[in-house]
């Protein structure tokens, strides 16, 4: 057997469990080849690929801290294996393991029953992606305070890459902030509302609610609208078109405080 054939058997073997991978492994191991005997040939490629079930479930464990303490360390690990099933590793950071849980526990029995539990998921994938997202120059008061007030009509800004837009439809960040306190959860009601996750200046996570004229804000100005668009768009979404210059300026000086904007191309 030529080697790369045989490392692709190991590999198959390790990653599906595949038996008819696993014998031509097995065969082309010589017994005392290498050393002593000391443990069967099949003891030795069963380690090998339980420690590979095993390394991600931890991985996984770790992106999602509350829904593995939702569920304990048994439900857990049962969850961990039916997704790795169904949802093998397709990086080669093992960061991304686990980008699809928040889906796959939306549409799989018997988890889709609780649908605050994908939603918790997705939560978890967004305070960690404010971790390692890539950096942008954050845009600061500063810089727009000494541009001609005449450029401000056509002013572009862009999302900062670590913040994420979320939509729930329960009271999902209340269950996630219990747990994370070690306090017995709420249970899950009803309660839509849309959500922002986002890492401060700082460099520390952060979240919090936001109504809808500000999500529609944030999702205009991403598609590339200028502020001034922004304004004119708020005009329909209030009931007070006398009040959106204020909640325009809000919006802006939350958003820089937060570190939430960076600009598309600098004036």
């Amino acid at each position: 057997m030529q080697l790369h054939n045989w490392q692709a058997d190991v590999q198959e073997s390790i990653l599906s469990s595949s038996a008819e991978h696993s014998s031509r492994v097995l065969a082309a191991i010589k017994p005392g080849a290498m050393r002593p005997e000391t443990v069967d040939r099949e003891v030795r490629l069963d380690v090998y690929i339980n420690a590979y079930g095993l390394r991600l479930a931890e991985a996984l464990q770790s992106n999602y801290p509350a829904v593995h303490q939702l569920l304990g360390d048994d439900d857990f690990q049962i969850l961990a294996y039916r997704y790795l099933k169904a949802h093998p590793p397709v990086h080669a950071s093992i960061r991304w393991f686990g980008e699809s849980l928040s889906a796959f526990l939306k549409h799989e029995a018997p988890y889709a029953s609780v649908p605050a539990m994908g939603e918790l998921a997705e939560f978890e994938w967004a305070l960690r992606h404010t971790i390692d997202a890539a950096d942008a120059e954050i845009l600061t008061p500063a810089y727009l305070q000494a541009l001609n007030p005449e450029l401000w009509g056509d002013l572009t800004f862009k999302l900062h890459p670590a913040l994420t837009i979320l939509r729930f439809n329960w009271n999902t960040p209340h269950i996630w902030r219990a747990l994370e306190n070690g306090e017995t959860p709420p249970t899950p009601v009803c309660q839509a509302a849309s959500w922002i996750v986002y890492r401060k200046p700082d460099l520390v996570s952060g979240w919090r609610s936001a109504a809808a004229p500000e999500i529609a804000a944030l999702e205009m100005l991403h598609r590339g609208l200028s502020f001034a668009d922004v304004c004119e768009n708020l005009c329909e979404l209030t009931d007070d078109v006398d009040a959106v210059p204020l909640i325009a300026a809000t919006f802006l000086r939350d958003w820089l405080s937060q570190g939430l904007l960076s600009l598309r191309d600098k004036l």
